[in-house]
């Protein structure tokens, strides 16, 4: 069962309130929290289960746990009494806070929900934590005269990431520069092993910037308090990293030589080359992996074709058996099924998730949600270079947060683990 702890906060009562919720999934924790410049306390106990139960995209099993007895016996005895009376009190003046009830209403009803009531300000660790939370929100809010969003405090805890795991990829405050224009600072991310995970964002939010500080094509700036280890080795050798992280780009389609044949193609993955050259020797244990791979993604019937004359799809294959020669345990994908046709998305969309099932690190950069597979359940928001978010999938794969992320009215349609994308 999925355990909620929820707490409100409000400096005046009326006045500047906040809102603060911790979601604890298994070992998974996801903290939010959000604010109103002018509100009351009841309305932010309110605000703080609603904001928790409509960030599950799902119908869930929950426990609900919160220190407002307003909360707790307002939606487990006293709300069936007010909707008989339309929204009335005993008294037949408007119930306090309807438009709240009503939306708290309605979530209830889409999920299975446990009503707990614990005593405030009493040791209690969850509820702790969720004050401290609510009065962040209190504090934000009070600080930009606004409305604070949860969306921005989200993150993830320690737990929830694979305990032991080695590590993938640490940048901690990292500046980086493409030409003239300061594309991170202050950046951090971090990625383990047996870790799947989408870094979401509109154009221009860094994600190819972030793909070429991976492959080595950009640089973080020097300085005393950044950090940067691929593979936990802070002074990786770009080729050696090249046979560990197989990765998939756009750019590299692009900019593939077309004149290449297939077969090719899968061989340059050895020399991290575009296209073969009379220098490079290839042994039989090579040559037999790449005719392997062609076979695994049903492309060597098509190897003998130049790159130029191959189909999008049959491109993308064979720059996925590239990136395989090295059976890397790592794989990162750039918007991997841009441009093909529905059979074809599907069909590649398979082949990425039998990768996941032999145990690859897969790492999706995107802003396609159609994409993201139902394997993945993490998901990091990236706007204009910073992390606006990052999460549970269920949690953060909700239609205002991603509506929010990309600054346009999006509903989110579900179905089978998968997510797509609809004009709001």
């Amino acid at each position: 069962m999925i355990e909620i702890y929820t707490d409100g906060a409000c400096s005046g009562n009326p006045g500047p309130g906040g809102w603060g919720v911790l979601l604890r999934i298994g070992d998974a924790e996801t903290e939010l929290c959000g604010g109103e410049p002018a509100t009351t306390n009841n309305r932010m106990e309110l605000l703080a289960v609603i904001e928790a139960l409509q960030s599950f995209t799902e119908s869930v099993k929950a426990g609900v746990y919160t220190d407002s007895q307003y909360v707790q016996k307002g939606i487990s005895e006293w709300i069936h009494s007010w909707k008989q009376r339309g929204w009335k009190t005993v008294g037949k003046d408007p119930v306090k806070n309807e438009d709240l009830w009503r939306r708290l209403d309605a979530l209830v009803a889409k999920h299975t929900i446990e009503w707990h009531w614990v005593r405030g300000h009493n040791g209690h660790p969850e509820n702790e934590r969720a004050d401290a939370l609510a009065r962040a929100g209190l504090e934000q809010a009070r600080r930009t005269g606004r409305s604070a969003s949860g969306l921005i405090d989200f993150s993830v805890q320690e737990s929830s990431r694979s305990e032991g795991s080695a590590s993938i990829l640490d940048i901690e405050h990292a500046t980086v520069y493409r030409g003239d224009a300061c594309v991170f600072s202050d950046f951090s991310f971090a990625l383990r092993a047996g870790e799947h995970a989408a870094i979401l964002g509109p154009n221009g939010a860094g994600k190819s910037t972030l793909l070429k500080l991976l492959s080595g094509e950009v640089h973080v700036m020097p300085r005393d308090e950044t950090r940067m280890a691929l593979l936990g080795d802070e002074r990786w050798n770009v080729w050696d990293v090249r046979k560990q992280i197989g990765m998939v780009s756009h750019d590299l389609q692009r900019d593939y030589l077309i004149c290449a044949e297939g077969l090719n193609v899968i061989l340059s993955g050895f020399y991290a080359s575009n296209d073969t050259y009379e220098y490079q020797h290839f042994t039989k244990t090579q040559m037999t992996r790449a005719y392997e791979v062609m076979q695994e993604l049903g492309i060597l019937a098509v190897s003998g074709r130049r790159f130029g004359h191959l189909s999008t799809g049959e491109q993308r294959r064979f720059l996925l058996g590239r990136a395989l020669v090295h059976d890397p345990p790592v794989l990162v994908f750039d918007e991997p099924t841009s441009g093909l046709d529905p059979k074809a998305c599907f069909q590649y969309l398979e082949l990425l998730r039998a990768q996941i099932r032999k145990g690859k690190t897969v790492l999706l950069v995107t802003h396609h949600l159609h994409e993201i597979p139902p394997e993945i359940d993490r998901v990091i928001f990236l706007r204009e270079g910073k992390i606006m978010a990052d999460g549970l999938k269920l949690q953060l794969l909700t239609s205002d947060h991603v509506s929010h992320l990309f600054d346009c009215r999006i509903v989110l349609s579900q179905a089978n683990g998968w997510y797509q994308a609809l004009p709001g």
